[in-house]
C-alpha cells in the first residue's frame, strides 16, 4: 500500500486518528490519542466547540482572503503550527525532522520538544524559524545550559512547558502496554509484528540508539534507560526561574500550559512574550477547563503578550472559532502526529493543507478576507 492510497479516504483531519489506528501498534496508538483520568477532559476539549454558532457577514466580496499570521516578528501563511510531541520518535522513522521539514515549506509555525530524540540542532538546520519547547528542572546549571545551547543553535523563540509540576499517568496507554522507558513485553511484541510498516521505522530509530536529545545542556537518557523517568515532572520549578530566564533569555519567551487569567497577567508583568493556553491536550488531569472556553477571559488580562491556544482544535471551523475569541494563532497536535504515522510527510502536507483549504473556504463563508476581522460578534452561545 502506497503513501497516496493511504491518504485516499481522508477529507477530515479527525480520519487521520481512525486511519492510524489501523497503522500503529495498539500501545503506540493509545500513547497518542488517550487523555488522563477517564478522559472527560480530552472528550470535552472537542465538544466545547459545540457551544458556539457563527453569524456570517453576507454581500461581501470575499474574492481575495489573506489567513497570514504575524508572530514574533515573522509572517506565518497561516494561523495555525505544528505543536510540540515528544513522542513522535515512536511514531514513525525521523517524524520531528518531516514534520519541521513540511512547516518550513508551508511557512506555519513548528515547536520542537525536548523530549524529542532529534538533536535542536539537527532541526533548526532543517527549519530555522522552528520554536523551542523546552522542559526545565529547578537546577539553575540545566536551565542555563540547555538556553544557552539554543540560543547557539539559532533559535529566537523559546517557550517553556510549565504545566507539568508531577508526571502524569494515562490509563488507556498503560492498559495497553506503553511504557517509558520502553519496556516491551511478550503481548506488546505480538502486536507490534502485526504492524511490519511500522516496526521496520521503529527498528531504523532503535539502530540509532536514540536519547532524549534536548532536556540537558548535553546528550540525554537513552529511551530504554530509568533516566527518562526524570522527564515530565518539575515540583520546584516556579515563576522565580520566569523571571530568570527572562533576563537571561534573549529572544521571546512564551509559556506553554497557562489556564488562568492571574496567571497570564502574572506573565505578562514579568515580560513574558506569549502564552499557550493549554491543558496538554487533556493528558495531564482529568476535569480541567476547555483551552477554548478560556480564550476571552485570558485574553483580556494579557497586556500586550501574544496568546496561542491549543487543545481539541481540529478543523478550520474550530481554528477561526479560537482566533475569533481571541487567540492570534492556533496549536494542533495529535492530528499531525497521526498524518505522519500514516504517510509520513506526504500525511502531514495533506493535512496542513486540508487544513489551509477549510480556513480560506470558511473565511469566504463569513464573509472576512482577512484574520483582524474575526471578532466575538461573529459567534452566538
Amino acid at each position: 500500500m502506497t503513501k497516496t492510497h493511504r491518504l485516499r479516504n481522508i477529507y477530515t483531519l479527525s480520519d487521520y486518528e481512525k486511519a492510524a489506528k489501523r497503522y500503529l501498534p495498539k500501545a503506540v496508538f493509545q500513547y497518542i490519542r488517550n487523555g488522563a483520568g477517564d478522559e472527560y477532559s480530552l472528550r470535552r476539549d472537542q465538544q466545547v466547540f459545540n457551544q458556539w454558532r457563527w453569524l456570517p457577514h453576507r454581500l461581501r466580496d470575499v474574492t481575495t482572503r489573506d489567513p497570514s499570521v504575524e508572530l514574533f516578528g515573522h509572517r506565518y501563511a497561516q494561523p495555525f503550527g505544528i505543536a510540540p510531541t515528544g513522542g513522535a520518535a515512536v511514531i514513525r522513522y525521523n517524524a520531528d525532522r518531516l514534520e519541521a521539514a513540511v512547516a518550513r515549506a508551508a511557512n506555519i509555525p513548528y515547536m520542537l520538544s525536548a523530549n524529542s530524540i532529534t538533536p535542536l540542532e539537527d532541526i533548526i538546520a532543517i527549519n530555522p524559524d522552528a520554536w523551542f519547547a523546552a522542559y526545565f528542572p529547578h537546577d539553575p546549571a540545566i536551565i542555563d545550559g540547555v538556553t544557552d545551547r539554543a540560543h547557539r543553535a539559532g533559535y529566537k523563540v523559546l517557550m517553556v512547558t510549565i504545566d507539568v509540576p508531577v508526571a502524569a499517568r494515562r490509563i488507556a496507554e498503560t492498559k495497553a502496554g506503553y511504557t517509558m522507558p520502553i519496556r516491551p513485553n511478550a503481548r506488546v511484541t505480538l502486536n507490534a509484528i502485526r504492524h511490519p510498516s511500522w516496526l521496520l521505522g521503529l527498528a531504523r530509530t532503535v539502530a540509532r540508539r536514540p536519547v532524549i536529545a534536548n532536556i540537558q545542556p548535553e546528550g540525554g537518557p537513552s529511551l530504554f534507560s530509568r533516566g527518562v523517568d526524570a522527564i515530565g515532572g518539575a515540583s520546584a520549578f516556579t515563576w522565580e526561574h520566569i523571571k530568570r530566564l527572562r533576563e537571561r533569555w534573549p529572544g521571546a519567551l512564551v509559556l506553554k500550559g497557562i489556564l488562568r487569567a492571574d496567571d497570564a497577567a502574572q506573565a505578562a508583568e514579568i515580560g513574558v512574550d506569549g502564552i499557550v493556553i493549554s491543558n496538554h491536550g487533556a493528558r495531564l488531569m482529568d476535569h480541567m477547563v476547555s483551552p477554548a472556553e478560556m480564550i476571552a477571559e485570558i485574553k483580556a488580562a494579557s497586556g500586550t503578550m501574544t496568546v496561542l491556544a491549543d487543545g481539541g482544535f481540529r478543523n478550520g471551523s474550530d481554528v477561526l472559532t479560537g482566533l475569533a475569541l481571541g487567540a492570534d494563532a492556533i496549536l494542533l497536535g495529535r492530528p499531525f502526529l497521526f498524518s505522519c504515522a500514516l504517510a509520513g510527510r506526504a500525511g502531514v502536507e495533506h493535512a496542513t493543507e486540508m487544513l489551509r483549504q477549510e480556513i480560506l473556504r470558511n473565511m469566504g463563508m463569513l464573509g472576512v478576507t482577512d484574520l483582524t476581522q474575526l471578532s466575538p460578534d461573529l459567534l452566538r452561545s
